[in-house]
């Protein structure tokens, strides 16, 4: 069906074309001209060279004139002297070249962003464009071609065609160039360049009724701020602009900018309503710009508008509070309880009681009645209100008290609606594993919001696989479908720190959560083992700042059985000392702390940077040394059972440095080691490090590599043997759009682990610093992102560049055959 429907799009798109005679100008409208793009825009460049020229016939030196204009424009940051004597560049001073440099550059940067800006405002896209560029196009116009043969038509076909494939004409008139240069041309002097001017021309081309534009822009000399005052301010606003001068985003020297004057504004703006002064609104901050007095300098003031209201320049303080709780199926208030300066009303139903307690709620209002009214305060205490998982919508109102002009205080209104208290969420998943096993699994679970009326979330989860082996034949059971996982997860979690002394921390402004988390799985491996693991945790998520996030396990206690095993894996765990102590019965007990840092969201270039660390069994070792027993000391059990004792480390630094805004080269660099020690000669199975994979290095699968120059045996439970004691990865990735939501990726992974004790199971498996080159894997490769604002799915195809084992080929490219270097990778969301 597709292949007859393309065909009679083709076949129609050639009769369009017969009949129009390839035509994109058939059916314009008198006296219009068919747009076809920007032949240039030219910011004088031409000039500037014929000048240049002129100026090395006159002075081959080229120095004299340039070094006195430099000079010229830093006038004010000179010292005075007469120009006619400064011959030579070597004759300025050291200050008088730092000057010329730091205005050079001053100019460069202000030259470099109204560029853009200007650009901006001119570009516009002519029919099939080439990646929406305002120069280039694809040279078969289809759409246009389409538009010229069936305009006008009435069948059905030709309707049919003009709907879904014809392109209507961009017309220069719709461009409108002349609009277009003003609003270029103020784009100028928004910038500082007051005496710039933007032109056009419509160059027609061989077929009269088509033209492309040129602009050309001349931005003339830059003003620069000279002196700034600020006037006329209330006596405590213009305290705290004295106290925040450093803060202030206007400098004398800097450009003149309406985005510097604006960002300005809206300091000052956010200042005075931290302040108290609550009615304060950014249009009653006005400027003053004198040009006149110092050519090519703006002499500015920043001062208040003339028409200020008087409650405007008056500091406001926060009255009572009235709290309104709403059922979500009631909108009905029945009762309601005073607390001091807060008045609570609700429906309390048949038992009378609060539905949400007043301490929940008390614990996220970071004010108190009688200080001044501050923005950002209150803004937080908004954001923690809807935070807090319970409401569906919650609002704050400030109302004055009365209307007299003696009022300074300010009432608040909070208005909640409550959210239902179920929430159910079901998934699905189909797995494919390296061990040749593919099945689906489900899961289910139901929270429980608000669950003892104090804003906490109460969650049960239960999820399930299934697993049919497709690369070898099932032994030890009659039944095809005998690899399985079940569990379940019972966890509640508090918006705030439970545990002695936490109630301190309540004036701070942090965001802060507890949880208690209880795990147990049942798995069954076909063919290998029957397993079950316990798990119980207490964590803490401490974030005072949006930038910096504290998260700490003080206990979590892991618990592994087999509950059984066949020969085949009895004889794997026989010559696998590794894979015997990770798989063992054994108990975990651990702490762990992570440390985030996110640069703001605003920043240029993001950074993230996070480092982990995990012990396990050094406590439960510290009370077996209180009671005599060396801490050193091997085969100690808890509750009969052997534990692990170990240190882990991580470390993560990732960067993104955007080019534009729609183009970035991603950074990743991370590594990570584990101590074992003790009790333990090798860390249990699920902490030890891997490489490869869709989020590490692309072009080998998951352990795919190490450690070292490793090669393991072929058994179904290799991959095993490749986990490491010390890791190192490094991911580099370039990220440019292609089409709307489609963008791409080129990428560069490198990485391995390695062993910090010698294995004689694993030989080339240490960490040795003269084989580092050899012994980090290397790929490269492609891949395509389709955003779809909820998520973001990726296909990555990588391609092996040097393998750190033996290949049998030599060289640093010793991939064997191409086909074989390929990894194929469809995830969810980007690597790093």
């Amino acid at each position: 069906m597709m292949k007859t429907r393309l065909k009679i799009y083709c076949g129609a798109l050639l009769c369009c074309g017969l009949v129009s005679g390839c035509s994109t100008t058939k059916n314009l409208p008198e006296e219009e001209v068919l747009y076809t793009g920007i032949k240039e825009i030219d910011y004088g460049q031409k000039s500037k060279k014929k000048a240049k020229k002129k100026a090395k016939l006159k002075d081959k030196e080229g120095v004299i004139t340039s070094l006195a204009d430099a000079y010229k424009a830093v006038d004010d940051l000179l010292t005075q002297r007469d120009l006619s004597v400064l011959k030579r560049k070597e004759e300025l001073t050291k200050e008088q070249k730092d000057s010329i440099a730091t205005v050079q550059r001053i100019e460069e940067e202000a030259y470099k962003t109204a560029k853009e800006e200007v650009d901006a405002a001119l570009a516009y896209a002519p029919n099939n464009a080439f990646f929406g560029s305002s120069s280039y196009r694809i040279p078969f116009p289809m759409g246009l071609w389409t538009y010229n043969a069936t305009v006008g038509k009435k069948s059905k076909f030709s309707k049919w065609l003009f709907n879904n494939f014809a392109a209507t004409p961009v017309y220069v008139s719709t461009v409108n160039p002349k609009t277009r240069t003003l609003v270029a041309q103020n784009t100028l002097r928004n910038y500082g360049y007051f005496n710039g001017t933007v032109d056009y021309e419509i160059l027609p081309e061989k077929d009269p009724q088509k033209a492309k534009i040129s602009y050309t822009v001349h931005p003339r000399k830059l003003f620069r701020l000279d002196s700034i005052a600020y006037l006329n301010f209330p006596a405590i606003g213009d305290s705290l602009i004295k106290e925040t001068y450093r803060k202030r985003t206007l400098f004398s020297g800097d450009p003149f900018s309406v985005i510097n004057l604006d960002a300005e504004r809206t300091r000052i703006y956010n200042l005075l309503r931290n302040f108290g002064y609550f009615f304060y609104k950014p249009e009653y901050i006005t400027f003053r710009a004198d040009t006149i007095q110092k050519p090519g300098f703006v002499q500015l003031q920043v001062v208040p508008a003339s028409n200020i209201p008087a409650h405007a320049n008056k500091q406001y303080y926060l009255g009572r509070t009235t709290i309104k709780l709403f059922n979500n199926e009631s909108f009905e208030l029945t009762d309601s309880l005073v607390f001091k300066d807060y008045t609570i009303h609700y429906n309390g139903g048949d038992n009378g009681k609060i539905p949400l307690r007043f301490g929940a709620l008390w614990r996220n209002l970071y004010y108190r009645r009688g200080r001044p009214y501050r923005q950002a305060v209150m803004s937080f205490v908004q954001q923690q209100l809807s935070e807090m998982n319970v409401f569906s919508s919650v609002n704050m109102k400030y109302l004055p008290r009365d209307t007299t002009l003696a009022n300074d205080t300010l009432d608040i209104e909070i208005t909640g609606i409550l959210d239902k208290p179920y929430d159910g969420e079901f998934s699905t998943k189909v797995t494919s594993k390296s061990n040749g096993q593919v099945g689906p699994g489900l899961s289910f679970s139901m929270s429980k919001r608000n669950a003892f009326r104090g804003a906490e979330k109460l969650k049960l989860e239960v999820h399930g696989s299934y697993e049919w082996q497709t690369k070898s034949s099932v032994q030890g059971s009659s039944s095809v479908i005998n690899s399985f996982e079940y569990g379940t997860s019972l966890s509640l979690d508090y918006p705030r720190l439970i545990f002695p002394g936490a109630h301190k921390l309540y004036k701070k402004r942090a965001k802060t959560t507890t949880s208690f988390i209880l795990d147990a799985t049942w798995m069954n491996r076909a063919n290998y083992f029957g397993m079950v693991s316990l798990s119980a945790r207490a964590a803490y998520t401490y974030q005072a700042r949006p930038t910096i996030k504290h998260e700490f396990v003080p206990f979590r206690l892991d618990y592994d059985e087999l509950l059984s095993t066949t020969a085949t894996f009895d004889s794997i765990m026989n010559v696998n000392q590794a894979l015997y102590v990770s798989m063992r019965d054994q108990f975990v007990p651990s702490m762990r702390y992570t440390f985030t840092y996110s640069s703001p969201r605003r920043a240029r270039n993001p950074r993230t940077f996070i480092f982990e660390v995990k012990e396990s069994g050094n406590v439960t070792s510290g009370i077996y040394a209180a009671f005599g027993k060396p801490f050193n000391q091997k085969d100690k059990k808890l509750f009969n059972v052997p534990f692990a004792q170990y240190i882990r480390f991580l470390a993560e630094f990732r960067e993104e440095f955007r080019l534009t805004p729609r183009t970035s080269i991603a950074t990743r660099v991370g590594t990570g080691v584990i101590f074992s020690y003790g009790n333990s000669t090798a860390a249990p199975y699920n902490d030890l490090f891997s490489v490869g994979g869709a989020n590490s290095i692309r072009a080998f699968t998951v352990r795919g590599v190490g450690p070292g120059s490793y090669i393991p045996g072929a058994s179904a439970y290799s991959y095993i043997d490749q986990m490491g004691d010390f890791k190192i990865e490094m991911n580099a990735e370039y990220r440019f759009p292609i089409v709307s939501m489609l963008s791409g990726a080129v990428f560069l992974d490198a990485g391995n682990v390695w062993l910090l004790n010698a294995d004689v199971n694993r030989p080339g498996g240490t960490f040795d610093i003269s084989r580092f080159g050899k012994d980090l894997a290397l790929g490269t490769g492609l891949g395509i992102r389709c955003d779809l604002d909820f998520l973001v799915l990726r296909f990555d195809i990588g391609v092996g560049l040097h393998a750190p084992y033996n290949t049998g080929k030599s060289g640093y490219y010793n991939m064997p055959k191409f086909k074989d270097s390929l990894g194929y990778h469809f995830a969810v969301g980007y690597p790093f």
